[in-house]
């Protein structure tokens, strides 16, 4: 059975330049993307869910601690989501919406 490949070597190397610039910071219209609303919007985004995700975490953990035992993560991390300073990672929202979807659901998509 032979293989073919899906692209020509001229193709992987126009689609791996575009995806250096882009990873370089670099956007297609040439703006750098530390000046656009879009990336002021997630940063305040994150600074809001970092907040919320910190209620969470009060209201259903006995301490930053204890929250680091049921995430699996060290107990710097949990303080700092403890305090509000940092939000979490992807996985450990989904770990909260499995293991506590009530909890999760009232505190970290309520409406304010």
């Amino acid at each position: 059975m032979s293989y073919a490949a899906p692209f020509d070597r001229h193709e992987i190397a126009s689609s791996s330049k575009t995806l250096s610039r882009v990873q370089d910071g670099a956007t297609m219209s040439g703006k750098s993307p530390g000046k656009s609303s879009a990336k002021r919007a997630a940063l305040t985004y994150r600074a809001f869910f970092a907040a919320r995700w910190s209620r969470f975490i009060q209201e259903n953990f006995d301490s930053p601690e204890h929250a680091a035992m049921i995430f699996g993560v060290d107990g710097s991390t949990a303080r700092k989501w403890w305090e509000g300073s940092h939000a979490p990672s992807g996985f450990v929202v989904g770990l909260a919406y499995q293991n506590f979807p009530a909890e999760a659901a009232t505190t970290l998509q309520a409406q304010e």
